[in-house]
């Protein structure tokens, strides 16, 4: 038999993943979670026999009974009798507050009997209940969010153990943390709005990872110099606080999850320095270190003053109002006033701290909305008076180079954040501008030059695709289009497939509007229409620079398009985007460009159509059964139905009481073949491209959502709200 501190340790991790990991606990689950609880406990103590009661109400029920076949040998009969007190005992029901359990539970502490402590006749009384001598007893509370649900009474070791059948003071803290896990996941599964707090959660994390908790700012130490020069919107954005440098390159730091290692990688980009040292903490722990630490900096990127962006809606509501406010209406006219210096300021850094990929500047009749764009809906932060849009449109305009006279047509520009402020804040942005019945709107896309591409792995390509676009990156020449809405991925998709083919022996050359993110060893061209530099002139310029691979940011109109399309002809790799709905009807699209369909048909290696769905919450999505329309939805696309997820209405913090946190990508890869290339040459129309390609293994863009339904990573809901079912089959 396993030593006890092994399987201690076994027992220790499968529940803690079960507590920590388990998204959508159901009643269902409750007599599997107290039966691996059960037999874990029995081979952890060796014990002779294990009973776990629950607390309904008034009364103490018994959930589980196990008894050691020692205790009746080769004795048939005997065996039957504890079967037939086993099963009696499951029946019964006990009022609350009777015997040792009643009491262990009543006053939520342990019970620890053993006969060489003179309890005899306790045990004596004992050994009549159960049929067999009881030489030691222990009895522990089911203690979850400060309340006692049950309990777990384990009754003689076994004879193998060589204790005289009684347990010791190791065992019993074994069982009392053995009840912490159970108590927590059970209570999860009775109750769904049941959450473990914050601090016991920390707990749990530093138990099943090794690494040290901390819950006073006494117990680490904190170099003060190091958190100023990172500063609060890496920590805010990553939540991860550091501590102090462990070498010239290294920090030690404090996390709530050391296994997220997205938010580790972030961090490490983005201060350029490797985390070897990690203590866990609590979320609230960290928030009032970053408040402690930030709360007088004029430079933090929410100091004192910027701790809540709505107060300064209000400081600027009052001054129109008349209220009593310390800024004037004549510096909300002034573009180049403190007041809307530092509004603009105060926009972009909380838009940016928020995870925001836009910020939409918008007047209406008589207010001005600021929004923004979080996981791929919009959501409105504050309003502001109607007067002050004038001086804030004219502000971001001087921050990108615009003409602040020109109020009739639409401008595009570029704010290179770091130029207007000495918060720790890397960012650029795409600044649209347009004409709208109640004035200038202001469209910001944020380009954060601290976030690196992601893996091609880490973008929601299935396995079949991924293995199929893998081979198209790879061909030494042709044409890869991607098309989709703005927003919908495709740059980080090119970005990642470049960061997969870029070796010292390739030479990559690329033409953008803007460079949204740098890569090292990539030769990357940022476009200026107002000095005549387009897309069609860096085509041109880098057909005479050697290149193997050359990345067009889009193409926008025949003259791209035909040397695009001559640079896949003549033995170079050419990516690309264009906005169209679907793959298929892309071909189309760049017929109308002017491009002959045999070109079409010679240069083009494939077409990844894509979107991104929401994906539901991990930590609290609800399962379900598909019926009616969904599971017939589901049948059509995958010939499948089952138990799929959706968002919990509710939410819970870790998704902020929405139900989905962060977003999946959705794919139509329409690789070219024999048939699709006679079919482009003969000029049939879209649907039967269409049919085509699915015939010849492409999955649709509805085929791929329903797969992420499957999956578990997005909703049915989210998924047909962005892509319809196909009319085609």
């Amino acid at each position: 038999m396993a030593s006890t501190s092994t399987l201690a340790n076994t027992l220790r991790r499968s529940l803690l993943i079960k507590v920590i990991s388990k998204p959508t606990p159901s009643r269902e689950d409750v007599a599997s979670v107290i039966e691996l609880t059960a037999s874990k406990v029995v081979e952890a103590l060796q014990a002779q026999s294990m009973t776990l009661y629950l607390l309904e109400g008034n009364e103490i029920v018994f959930r589980h009974v196990y008894y050691s076949p020692t205790l009746w040998g080769k004795d048939q009969a005997k065996a039957a009798e504890f079967k037939e007190t086993s099963e009696k005992l499951l029946s019964l029901k006990l009022p609350a507050g009777q015997g040792i359990v009643g009491k262990v539970i009543a006053d939520g502490k342990p019970a620890f009997f053993r006969n060489s402590q003179t309890q005899a006749p306790m045990m004596l009384s004992m050994a009549q209940t159960t049929g067999f001598d009881v030489r030691s007893m222990l009895t522990v509370p089911l203690k979850a969010g400060g309340s006692v649900i049950g309990a777990i009474q384990v009754l003689n070791k076994e004879p193998a153990a060589g204790t005289n059948g009684e347990f010791n003071d190791q065992d019993l803290v074994l069982l009392q943390e053995v009840a912490e896990y159970s108590a927590t996941l059970i209570q999860r599964m009775l109750d769904p709005k049941f959450h473990p707090s914050p601090d016991d959660t920390a707990k749990f994390i530093s138990r099943l990872t090794g690494h040290p908790l901390v819950t006073k700012a006494e117990e680490i130490t904190i170099d003060d110099n190091l958190v100023a020069a990172i500063g609060d919107a890496i920590i805010r954005r990553e939540h991860i606080f550091p501590c102090n440098r462990t070498s010239a390159s290294s920090i030690g730091v404090l996390m709530t999850n050391p296994l997220d290692y997205a938010r580790r990688e972030a961090f490490q980009q983005a201060t350029e320095l490797v985390i070897d040292d990690i203590h866990i903490a609590s979320a609230p722990f960290i928030e009032s270190l970053v408040k402690a630490y930030f709360k007088n900096d004029p430079n933090s990127a929410t100091g004192s003053a910027d701790i809540d962006i709505s107060s300064v809606a209000n400081a600027i509501s009052s001054a129109y109002s008349g209220d009593a406010s310390d800024i004037r209406v004549e510096d909300l006219e002034d573009e180049e006033s403190a007041p809307i210096i530092q509004l603009t300021n105060r926009i972009i850094e909380d838009a940016y701290i928020s995870g925001a990929s836009d910020i939409h500047i918008e007047p209406q009749e008589k207010d001005l909305v600021v929004r923004y764009r979080i996981d791929g809906l919009c959501q409105e932060k504050l309003r502001l008076p109607k007067q002050a849009a004038n001086s804030l449109v004219t502000r971001l305009k001087i921050m990108c180079n615009l003409d602040i006279s020109e109020r009739r047509l639409p401008q595009d520009g570029r704010i290179v954040f770091r130029k207007y402020t000495k918060k720790n804040i890397d960012i650029d942005l795409r600044v649209a501008t347009g004409p709208m019945n109640h004035g200038e709107k202001v469209v910001m896309r944020i380009l954060d030059k601290s976030k690196s591409t992601l893996p091609l792995t880490a973008l929601g390509f299935s396995d079949e695709n991924l293995a199929r676009y893998r081979e198209c990156i790879r061909q030494p020449y042709g044409m890869i289009l991607h098309c989709g809405p703005t927003g919908s991925g495709k740059s980080m998709t090119l970005y990642s497939a470049l960061g997969e083919v870029n070796t010292p022996d390739v030479n990559i050359q690329t033409a953008e509007d803007p460079i949204e993110y740098t890569l090292t060893g990539i030769n990357q061209m940022q476009m200026s229409r107002q000095i005549g530099l387009t897309f069609a002139r860096a085509l041109r310029c880098y057909l005479r620079m050697d290149p193997d691979i050359i990345l067009v940011g889009e193409i926008r109109d025949e003259e791209t398009a035909q040397i695009a399309v001559e640079a896949a002809l003549t033995g170079h790799l050419l990516v690309s985007t264009l906005h169209t709905n679907d793959a298929p009807s892309t071909i189309a699209r760049i017929g109308e460009m002017g491009v002959e369909p045999f070109n079409i048909s010679a240069s083009l290696i494939a077409v990844c159509a894509q979107r991104l769905l929401r994906r539901v919450c991990k930590n609290c999505k609800q399962p379900y059964e598909a019926e009616g329309r969904e599971k017939k939805i589901l049948e059509e696309a995958l010939g499948w139905s089952g138990t799929i997820f959706k968002a919990n209405p509710q939410g819970c913090p870790v998704c902020n009481g929405i139900g989905y946190k962060g977003r999946v990508g959705i794919h139509e890869l329409m690789v070219n073949n024999e048939e699709l290339t006679n079919a482009i040459n003969k000029e049939v129309e879209v649907a039967e491209l269409k049919r085509i390609a699915m015939r010849t293994g492409m999955k649709t863009l509805h085929q791929d959502s329903m797969l992420k339904v499957k999956q578990g990573l997005t909703t049915i809901e989210e998924a047909l709200a962005n892509v319809p079912p196909d009319l085609i089959k």
